[in-house]
């Protein structure tokens, strides 16, 4: 039994820096969906560099998120 996954849906998501608050470091998130799941990751994060200098926020991270169905072949 051979199971595959298929990208179902993919996200981008950037975490931005939102500074500290007593020891604790506040991060604020945007998350931006359908995302084409061929996408390449260097292309992910040209796109996420276009979108930070529209943020009043310093970026931390870019993640991509995806669900990945499971089924078998």
């Amino acid at each position: 039994m051979a199971i595959i996954g298929v990208k179902e849906n993919v996200r981008l998501k950037l975490e931005l820096d939102g500074g500290m608050k007593g020891d604790r470091q506040i991060i604020k998130s945007k998350t931006f969906s359908k995302v084409k799941p061929e996408s390449a990751d260097e292309d992910l994060y040209g796109v996420a560099e276009s979108l930070v200098g529209l943020q009043t926020l310093p970026l931390s991270k870019v993640k991509r998120l995806e669900e990945i169905h499971l089924k078998e072949e």
